[in-house]
C-alpha cells in the first residue's frame, strides 16, 4: 500500500502539537514562571471532573429530545439550537469545575502565571487525551490509530481469526486514509492550539473572578466558551468545511493570546509598581505582599464609601438645621 508521505508527515507533526506543546509549556510555567505542579494537577483535574458530569448529562438530553420527551425544534432552527445547548452545556460544567479549582488553590494561585497554569493543565489534558486515548471523550486517540494504521498487519490479523471480510473493510479504511490531502492532517493540530489557547483564556478571566470576587468575570467566562464551543457547532451542522471553521475559530485565538498577554500586563504593571514602593525587586516579591496589595484596595474602596457616607451625613446635618431655623421664623 503506497503511503501519503506529505500526509504522514502532516499527521506526525499534529500529534507532536498535541502531546507537545501542553508538555513544554506545562514545563515553562513552573521551571520559569514558578507556579505549582499542584496548580497543573488542578487544571487536569477539574477538566477530568467535568467530562465526568458532562457527558452523562449530554447523553441524557440527547435521549429525551430521542424520546420525544422534549419537543425537537424545526429543521431549519436545529444547527442554532444545537450550537446553543452545546455550547450552554460545556461552558457551564467546565467553567464551574474551573472556580471551584481556584478557590480550593486559592493560596496557590494568587499570580497570573497561576492562572495560566491552571489553563494549561485544563486544555492540556482534553489535548493529550485526544492524542493518546482512543476512547477520550467519545472520540480520539489520534496516536494510537496512526500506528495501527503504520503497521497493520494483514496476515497476522488472519493469523489471529479475524476474517477476511474484516481485513479487507479495514484495508480499505486503510486507503481512504491515505488517499486524503497533505494539509488535512495538520487539521487536528490546529484545533487543539486554538482549544488550548481558549482554555487559558478562559482560566485567567475565571482567576480574576475569584480573586476580585466579582462575579461578573466568571459570567464574561461562562458566555465566551459559549459563544466559541456554539459557533463550531453551528458551522458544522450549516456544512462548512473543516479549514473553513478552524479559519473562523483561529480568529479567535489570536484574541485569545492578545487577552492573556493584556492581562497579564496588568497584572505585571501593577505587581512592579508595588515593588518599587516596597523598594524590591518584582521576583523578591512574597504572595503575602500581593494580598496586602489586595487588601489595600479593598481598604481604599471602603474608605471611599465611608467618606461619601460622610459628606451625606454631614449634608443632612445641614438639612435638618436649616429646617429647625424654618420652623423658629414660621413660630416667631
Amino acid at each position: 500500500m503506497e503511503i501519503n508521505i506529505g500526509l504522514l508527515i502532516s499527521y506526525t507533526v499534529t500529534i507532536l502539537i498535541m502531546i507537545g506543546v501542553p508538555v513544554a509549556l506545562s514545563f515553562l510555567v513552573v521551571w520559569r514562571f514558578k507556579v505549582s505542579w499542584w496548580v497543573i494537577l488542578t487544571g487536569v483535574v477539574t477538566f477530568l471532573v467535568s467530562q465526568v458530569i458532562h457527558y452523562p448529562v449530554l447523553q441524557l438530553v440527547s435521549g429525551l429530545f430521542n424520546d420525544g420527551t422534549l419537543p425537537v425544534p424545526a429543521p431549519e432552527w436545529i444547527p442554532l439550537f444545537n450550537a446553543v445547548i452545546l455550547g450552554f452545556l460545556a461552558a457551564l460544567f467546565e467553567e464551574t469545575a474551573r472556580y471551584f479549582g481556584f478557590f480550593i488553590m486559592k493560596k496557590k494561585t494568587k499570580r497570573v502565571e497561576s492562572s495560566v497554569g491552571l489553563g494549561i493543565g485544563h486544555g492540556g489534558i482534553e489535548s493529550i487525551g485526544f492524542a493518546v486515548w482512543p476512547f477520550f471523550p467519545l472520540f480520539g486517540g489520534a496516536l494510537i490509530n496512526f500506528f495501527y494504521i503504520l503497521f497493520y498487519n494483514q496476515g497476522a490479523q488472519i493469523a489471529n481469526g479475524v476474517s477476511m471480510d474484516q481485513v479487507q473493510y479495514t484495508v480499505a479504511q486503510i486507503a481512504q486514509f491515505w488517499a486524503n490531502p497533505w494539509h488535512l492532517g495538520f487539521l487536528p493540530g490546529l484545533e487543539r492550539l486554538i482549544a488550548i489557547s481558549t482554555q487559558i483564556f478562559l482560566s485567567v478571566l475565571v482567576w480574576k473572578a475569584v480573586r476580585t470576587k466579582k462575579m461578573g468575570w466568571f459570567a464574561l467566562a461562562f458566555v465566551y466558551h459559549m459563544l466559541v464551543d456554539g459557533i463550531a457547532v453551528f458551522l458544522t451542522y450549516t456544512g462548512w468545511g473543516a479549514w473553513g471553521i478552524q479559519g473562523v475559530l483561529s480568529v479567535f485565538m489570536l484574541a485569545n493570546i492578545y487577552l492573556i498577554y493584556y492581562f497579564w500586563k496588568e497584572e505585571s504593571d501593577k505587581r512592579k509598581e508595588l515593588a518599587e514602593e516596597l523598594g524590591v525587586s518584582p521576583d523578591e516579591l512574597e504572595d503575602d505582599d500581593i494580598d496586602d496589595l489586595d487588601d489595600e484596595d479593598v481598604e481604599f474602596e471602603e474608605e471611599f464609601d465611608d467618606e461619601d457616607d460622610a459628606f451625606v451625613s454631614a449634608e443632612s446635618v445641614e438639612n435638618e438645621e436649616e429646617n429647625s431655623a424654618e420652623e423658629s421664623d414660621k413660630e416667631k
